[in-house]
């Protein structure tokens, strides 16, 4: 399985993802993740590594930190129960 890093930013009310040839755009994080795994659905499976640029997350996020907003989407596999608690 190979993996990708895209960089996730929020700009104008809408979720950005880009990098390693994608780009998507969508008002929310689950829409955003539906045009990537459409984007590599091709390449599937992988997993896509988010990591979020903290400096334009909305103010009302700031209080996190990156540990927490930085996730990985695992693109055309199903996960068990336990892999995703």
């Amino acid at each position: 399985m190979s993996a990708r890093e895209l960089v996730l930013s929020f700009e104008r009310d809408c979720w950005h993802a880009s990098g390693e040839g994608v780009d998507a755009v969508h008002r929310d994080l689950r829409g955003l993740e539906t045009l990537i795994e459409a984007q590599l659905a091709g390449e599937a499976p992988l997993d896509v590594h988010l990591k979020f640029d903290m400096a334009s997350l909305p103010r009302s996020l700031h209080q996190y930190q990156s540990h927490y907003c930085n996730y990985t989407l695992h693109v055309g596999r199903s996960l068990s129960g336990s892999e995703r608690a």
